[in-house]
């Protein structure tokens, strides 16, 4: 074979050969399970759930992150340059700064009342509300429309804060209404922050209003979120939670208290599951269970990375390892038949 043919055969090879590299490289898409599931309770186990996917991971009546969530990278509020107390997530912290900066440019100040809350935490403050009484709850039905089941909290994912004004003395409904109540619901959306719970949604949030309870998703997910004229649960079951739908609508039996998370994953490894070394959270005052017993639930074990999928050689896909074949044989070619004609020229 000629040498431009060969030469031509090969560049053809790498050509081929980078197509076939390009899929391994790009993300999954996003499968959006569907309709939004109605308002009941469940211990699904939210997909995904990755540290590193903080924009897309959703909790709600149904969704759960389990015991075990802590984010890794809780740093103080203040260095978001709000007044309070409590850790939130460093992911927030370059918009929580600029948020900060133009609320009091605007006269209004913010102070974080409530940011992260460990799963242990968000056990005692809903027994608190929902009347544990060390045998059964007292004041559950109402407890689940205003407080979080341990698991399922925005503030467990660590980018969530609920925010008052300099002065105020607590949570109050009519906040929206107030200069910083009312400077947040402008422009919060701007920096990436979204009020979870807006006025008038609760038959798809499953929570009351809360004017005061802001979740980070970044700027750009925010822009798409506050453009689309949904809430956050609307919209991240819809493009984002990766759930298998046929799996989400089984209902759970009657639930009183946190029970076994159970996992409605598609059969394929998530490549956005929580690593393998997430860091364990300590066991919980035991709850109450439907029946009234008391007993302890255990946290999932974290997913394992992804396996080589079937059809695969050393971790990479037949194909692309067939298209390396070619091209590793072709240059060879190549390069043989180079050292050949040198040979001859020199009369060896």
């Amino acid at each position: 074979m000629r040498p431009l043919a060969l030469l031509r055969l090969a560049v053809a090879a790498l050509i081929v050969g980078s197509g076939l590299f390009a899929p391994l490289a790009s993300p999954s898409p996003a499968r959006g399970v569907g309709p939004l599931p109605d308002c009941r309770l469940d211990d699904i186990l939210t997909e995904p759930r990755g540290y590193d996917d903080w924009e897309i991971t959703h909790v709600d009546w149904i969704l759960t992150l389990g015991p075990r969530y802590r984010p890794p990278d809780l740093v103080s509020v203040r260095e978001g340059g709000v007044a309070g107390g409590g850790l939130i997530r460093e992911v927030v912290i370059e918009d929580l700064k600029a948020m900060a900066a133009a609320a009091r440019a605007n006269g209004t100040p913010l102070v974080s009342w409530s940011p992260f809350r460990g799963y242990r935490q968000q056990v005692s403050l809903f027994n608190g509300y929902a009347g544990w009484n060390g045998e059964r709850y007292t004041n559950f039905d109402s407890a689940i429309t205003f407080s979080a089941r341990p698991g399922h909290s925005e503030h467990q994912t660590g980018l969530t804060i609920d925010f008052v004004a300099v002065g105020d003395t607590g949570l109050t409904s009519n906040w929206e209404v107030t200069r910083t109540g009312g400077w947040m619901a402008r422009n919060a959306w701007k920096y990436g922050w979204l009020m979870s719970y807006p006025k008038g949604k609760t038959d798809v949030t499953c929570y009351g209003y809360e004017p005061w309870h802001y979740r980070y998703v970044g700027r750009e997910m925010a822009a798409k979120i506050h453009e689309s004229g949904l809430t956050i649960r609307e919209y991240l079951w819809a493009n984002h939670t990766q759930l298998d739908p046929a799996c989400v609508a089984l209902p759970a039996p009657e639930l009183k208290t946190p029970g076994e998370p159970r996992s409605c994953a598609f059969a394929e490894p998530s490549p956005t599951a929580m690593p393998a070394s997430a860091p364990p959270t300590p066991g919980f005052s035991p709850v109450a269970t439907a029946a009234g017993t008391p007993t302890s639930t255990a946290g999932p074990a974290a997913t394992s990375p992804p396996t080589s999928p079937a059809g695969s050689f050393m971790g990479i896909e037949l194909q692309a390892a067939i298209g390396i074949a070619l091209v590793v044989a072709l240059l060879a070619g190549l390069l043989a038949w180079n050292r050949t004609r040198r040979r001859s020229r020199s009369g060896w």
